[in-house]
């Protein structure tokens, strides 16, 4: 897997698209409906991509994790109950 992240003058790290949808594992639409899902998304605009900052990517995964523990919930949930 190849990540591609650009750190600023302040030590902040950034991400571009490809490189967070590669972490977090998800398809191109899954990943552009969680962006904007999220009120405060940073990013920069560098060399006519936009970079997402850490922050961002953890919110992703956070956000991803707790949907696939619902989806597993539900489902046991569902199987105790027939």
């Amino acid at each position: 897997m190849k990540i591609v992240g650009y750190l600023t003058e302040e030590n902040d790290k950034l991400y571009d698209f490809n490189t967070i949808r590669q972490i977090v594992g998800t398809t191109k639409s899954k990943l552009h409906r969680d962006l904007h899902k999220l009120d405060w998304v940073e990013f920069v605009k560098y060399k006519n991509q936009y970079l997402y900052t850490e922050k961002t990517l953890f919110e992703i995964m956070e956000r991803l994790l707790f949907e696939k523990l619902d989806k597993i919930e539900r489902t046991k949930n569902g199987l105790q109950e027939n």
